[in-house]
């Protein structure tokens, strides 16, 4: 399963990276004991990439300007946020459950990081969640699945307030659950 969190920054990729990497060891530390974590990093000229138990997260470093300022375009146009990093994140479906539960926690770290603008895109590229200004707001115009990812018992490990806004009120369109 895909996922992507888009995030506005001004740390450059390699340092972001090394910061997401101890953002999820931090998660995983406090959570399971030091057998069951599998964390390897593997950092080159192209992409950041950390892999581990259930998920792995990737940044790519050879963005050129002209590709993020056409990211950025599209995520203001699309989605209203000011976003210059894109995160790609791929479950293993067999600890998704888990594993969904982890990523909550690393975005709400992130959301402390700073308070510039940040997404998070399932694979059908439906904003789940997303901070404008510093304003967090779920969508709560979600298919079934997604609901039961973002129920408020798992967005808690956010530890970050926010707002349920439907996404799609001024487009027309609703979702079939």
């Amino acid at each position: 399963m895909d996922y992507w969190v888009s995030i506005g920054s001004d740390l450059p990729r390699e340092a972001l990276g090394k910061l997401l990497y101890d953002m999820i060891c931090d998660v995983l530390v406090m959570e399971l004991s030091f057998d069951e974590i599998a964390v390897r990093d593997w950092s080159d000229t192209r992409q950041v990439s950390i892999n581990f138990t259930y998920f792995s997260i990737k940044i790519d470093l050879d963005d050129e300007d002209d590709y993020i300022e056409r990211f950025r375009e599209m995520n203001l146009e699309d989605h209203g946020v000011d976003t210059n990093v894109s995160i790609s994140i791929q479950f293993i479906t067999r600890t998704f459950d888990i594993g969904w539960l982890k990523l909550l926690e690393v975005i709400g770290k992130l959301l402390r990081l700073n308070d510039q603008d940040l997404v998070v895109e399932d694979d059908t590229s439906y904003p789940l969640l997303k901070r404008i200004k510093g304003c967090l707001f779920i969508n709560n115009n979600l298919d079934r699945f997604q609901t039961e990812c973002m129920t408020k018992e798992n967005l808690e490990l956010l530890n970050y307030p926010y707002l349920e806004e439907d996404f799609f009120k001024d487009s027309g369109y609703r979702r079939s659950l």
